[in-house]
């Protein structure tokens, strides 16, 4: 199994007292297989994919990703596993500003010291922007960004792909675009794939659909 989470919890505290925001989540997701985690403003759903990515720890619960444990590596570890094992899309593109579309595109794969020239320009190919390689974010529509921004996480080859509301900030024909690219990409390379989504027609796009509710699975 890919992905095995068992029994996670996270709890914040806020001015009026402990936040319980995961109660007890467990769930499995195998290479090559695809998940939308849907749910209300609130449900806890972000949460669960940014300790998934390594980018905050629970305060119970286990975390294995391709039989790597989270819980048992630090901080440097666990960047470590987000470098090249775990690639994370955000609905906030965070591309770099001052690099051209063809050097956020490596970005990460140079971090994660997998960089495959080849394999990054048939990505630009495939997601349309192979003429556009020169130019900075500034000089790309939102479409166009969110294509960056999932060209450079799929650069390094991930075995896990995050989704956090990936075509949030895109119109619908943009967003199905995307979602088209995305998921092509992701079975191309056998990467799995978990993606948080308010859109019931892109969850139904997925192979399994889990929904979170008040910190639990429903």
């Amino acid at each position: 199994m890919l992905l095995t989470v068992d029994n996670l919890r996270k709890t914040y505290t806020t001015a009026d007292g402990p936040f319980d925001v995961l109660r007890g989540v467990s769930l499995t997701l195998a290479a090559g297989e695809t998940l939308a985690l849907t749910g209300e403003s609130g449900s806890g759903k972000s949460t669960l994919l940014h300790l998934i990515g390594g980018l905050d720890t629970p305060d119970e619960g286990k975390i294995l990703i391709d039989g790597t444990d989270l819980a048992a590596l630090d901080d440097t570890g666990r960047a470590r596993v987000r470098r090249g094992v775990v690639g994370v899309i955000f609905q906030q593109f965070n591309l770099i500003p001052s690099l051209r579309v063809v050097d956020n595109i490596a970005f990460q794969a140079r971090l994660a010291d997998t960089y495959d020239a080849q394999w990054c320009a048939d990505l630009a190919s495939r997601m349309g922007l192979s003429d556009h390689l020169q130019k900075y974010p500034e000089q790309l529509s939102g479409g166009q960004q969110q294509r960056v921004a999932i060209a450079r996480t799929l650069a390094p080859r991930p075995k896990l792909i995050l989704a956090d509301e990936p075509t949030g900030n895109l119109d619908e024909e943009t967003a199905g675009q995307v979602m088209d690219l995305m998921l092509g990409l992701a079975a191309d390379t056998g990467a799995g794939l978990m993606m948080v989504t308010h859109s019931l027609s892109l969850a139904g796009r997925l192979q399994r659909r889990l929904h979170l509710a008040a910190g639990q699975l429903a």
